[in-house]
Formats: C-alpha cells, structure tokens, sequence
C-alpha cells in the first residue's frame, strides 16, 4: 500500500495517495504494529508519508481567498498548516473534511469557511479515484511478478539460443536416478472436467538441468505386482522452463492426468488398473521422496537462434505441458529469448469443456500483457495468439464435436502460409 500511494503520487493522484499513506499509519497505529516502510508514531504523520503528498498548490492558495474567505493577511498561515496535514490541493481538503477533521486542523472561522467552499463544488467520482487506484496497483503487481521471476541465477548458454550445443541428456538413468522431493500436488481443473489434472512441483536442487521442450522420466515407488520387479520408468514432457516455477532454477514441474479404468460391469472404477504413476504423483504430499531420470529430447526445442520464426502449437489435454515451458521463457520470465523474439506463438489446445481448460490464467495474463504493450492482432503486430477447442461446448462446421483438428482446419489457409514462411509447428 505504501508502493501504491508513492505510485499515486508520482502519476498525479496526491489526495488518494494521502488517504492511503494516513490509513496505513492509523490502522498501524491502532494494531500496535510498525506501518511498512515507516520509522515514526502517527503523532508525526506529516513528516513520515511527506513523500505521498505534494505541497499545496497556488491554485489551493487563490481558492482559499475567493471561496472559503480567508483574509489575504491570513491565508498563509492556512497554507502553512496545509503543508504541515498534507494538504496540497481541494481534493485533500475535501478527504479532512468528510474524516470531520477540519475543526481540529483550522480556527472555526476557517474551518466553516472551507466546508461552505467545499459545499458549492461537485464531489468527484468516487468511480474515477477507484478505478486509479486499481490500475495503478495491477501495475505494480505486475511489476512485481515480473520480478519475483526474474531468474536468481542464469541458465543460458553463451550464446543463449546454442540449445542444441549444450543439451543436457540422461544426465541421470534408471539404475542410477536423482531423488528429488514433491513440493506440491495440486488439482487444475474445474469441477465439470472429466477426470482430475494435477500440476506437480518437484524440487531438484541445482542438479537437474533440461531446456524447454525436454521430458524427464519418474519411476514410481513400489513392484509391478505381475512381474514383482520394481515398477519401469514413466516418461512426462516437463512443463516449467529451466527456472522453474519459482525461478530459482532447482525444480522442474509436470502436468498429470490421473490414469483411473471404469470398469462397465460392475460400475465403478477398477483400483487394480489405474495408473500407478499419476496416481503417485497426483496422491503424493510435500516431501514425498521422487525419482527422476533424464532429461530426454533432441527434437521437441525452440528454434531461438531464429527468434522470428513463427511457433505453431497443438495440444490436447496435458499435452500443454511443453508448451507451458515454451511461452512462459517468451513471454512471461525475463530472458534474453523474450528480448529476441519477433515471431507468433499461436497455441491450439483441445480439452472437453471450460472447466478442462489448463494454464489459461497464464495464457490470459500473457494476452493482456502483450496487448499492453502493443503487440495484439488488433494493434497490427500480434506476437502470442490463443485458439481452443472445447469438443463437449463446440459443435464442428460439419457437424458433431470440435477437435482440436477442426480448428486447425477453419485456419488452414493461414497455417499453411505461415508453414510456408518457415512456421515450425509442434504436436504434443
């Protein structure tokens, strides 16, 4: 709150940002705690939040003559005591007077004077002041996210689209895995999806190391109850970047879909043929013991040593999951192929219903922020395009439901001119 009403000062809205600054030291106040950022007791609020206000303006000096009535001989003694409350502007007398304080900052004869002034003017919007207030907080929460990701230590090649130089394969294999630990499970889906899709956050340490597009493989605990060997590895394409989701470069995420079998005959479903993998994973509790082989790949890459090329992605279900990696390093961390890329990412994901839908946050975020910046179709540079297809929602052009093919079909003749320039298209 204190970034939000230094923020509102430096764009021009003084009063609001006083009214933040005065509620952040009276609430302190009031819980007995130390407001953010401050050094002081209330007692000395107009010295602590100084920077959240502005001096009072001449344009407060000639109102307080012409429309309050004070004397010409005695307006700068008001003024003095409006720099000492903040005070730079009618807005900020307008907040003092609705807080009832204008008795206690002025002589009666003035303080009457200015509520009179006040009283013959049009109050603001309070619409307006809010929607300041939100815009310049999403802003600074933007800023902030930007920086909470901003990588704790480089990953890059030199130079930093070399990937296929420097690709880290089997680092770790099956006889000899990497034991890492689950950080989180957690379920992504509505509760109209059919079947349950976890995100899985393994921390790995600083040992693990993938590009974008790689896979890794998990080897459940436990035996293969036929054979009564130790169950094989299972292969997931990985679904954070080389930072990982928080960044610090020692985790690695996957996107799961709990593999369970309905058995028709006796209605329910059949425990001795679910999937002992994503059932490991999606049941598993931070601190579960995991291990890892990998990473594999040499194919499923971004061609980041050609940053215009066009990046055409198809995806049905968790096979978002590579995907994730991909626009997340362009558009949503700071890195040097987020500096360098001039293509579009066009992403195709086929799920049933809205309720399946996976990432779209982080899509819808990515839209917006490009938009910002001017780069959307409507801006004439769009650089990140999203195109779903939700086959229990969507009826198909020819009849019945809307495969991610489908859609691919109504933009053909684009798709393959894009092809044609060099697009690289990917399914996963």
């Amino acid at each position: 709150r204190h970034q939000a009403s230094l923020a509102l000062h430096q764009r021009g809205y003084e009063p609001i940002a006083t009214m933040l600054s005065l509620l952040i030291l009276d609430a302190a106040a009031f819980l007995g705690t130390a407001a953010p950022r401050f050094t002081h007791p209330p007692s000395h609020r107009a010295a602590n939040v100084r920077l959240a206000a502005s001096a009072p303006s001449e344009e407060l000096r000639s109102w307080l003559m012409a429309e309050a009535g004070v004397a010409p001989q005695f307006v700068d003694r008001v003024i003095e005591t409006c720099d000492r409350e903040m005070i730079g502007n009618l807005n900020g007398l307008r907040i003092a007077r609705d807080a009832g304080l204008l008795p206690g900052f002025f002589p009666a004869v003035v303080a009457l004077g200015i509520e009179e002034g006040l009283g013959r003017i049009t109050a603001p919007s309070v619409a307006v002041a809010a929607a300041q207030v939100s815009a310049v907080v999403q802003e600074l929460a933007d800023e902030a996210d930007a920086a909470a990701l901003a990588p704790g230590a480089s990953l890059e090649c030199d130079p930093y689209h070399a990937i296929a130089a420097n690709l880290p394969l089997n680092t770790y294999k099956n006889k000899a895995p990497l034991a890492g630990a689950i950080i989180s499970a957690k379920r992504i889906v509505g509760p109209a999806a059919p079947g349950e899709v976890c995100h899985i956050r393994i921390g790995t340490g600083d040992k693990f190391r993938y590009w974008e597009g790689q896979s890794l493989g998990v080897i459940p605990p436990g035996v293969n109850a036929k054979t009564g060997k130790p169950n094989a590895v299972r292969l997931y394409s990985i679904a954070s970047t080389r930072y990982g989701d928080d960044a610090k470069g020692s985790s690695v995420s996957l996107c799961v879909r709990r593999a369970l079998y309905w058995d028709a005959d006796t209605g329910a479903h059949d425990p001795a043929k679910k999937g002992v993998c994503s059932n490991f994973l999606c049941d598993s509790s931070p601190g579960d013991e995991v291990h890892l082989t990998g990473p594999t790949g040499k194919v499923m890459l971004m061609p980041e040593h050609e940053p215009a090329t066009d990046l055409i992605m198809l995806a049905t279900g968790t096979g978002i999951a590579p995907y994730r990696g991909f626009l997340r390093r362009l558009f949503l961390e700071p890195t040097p192929a987020a500096d360098a890329f001039r293509g579009l990412a066009w992403l195709f994901l086929g799920v049933a219903n809205r309720d399946a839908l996976l990432y779209d946050d982080e899509w819808q975020a990515i839209l917006q922020r490009e938009t910002a910046r001017g780069r959307s179709a409507a801006q004439g540079r769009e650089s990140f395009r999203l195109t779903y297809a939700l086959s229990r929602e969507e009826s198909a052009p020819g009849g019945g439901k809307m495969y991610i093919q489908d859609k691919v079909a109504q933009h053909a003749d684009e798709v393959f001119e894009r092809m044609d320039n060099g697009a690289h298209m990917y399914f996963c």
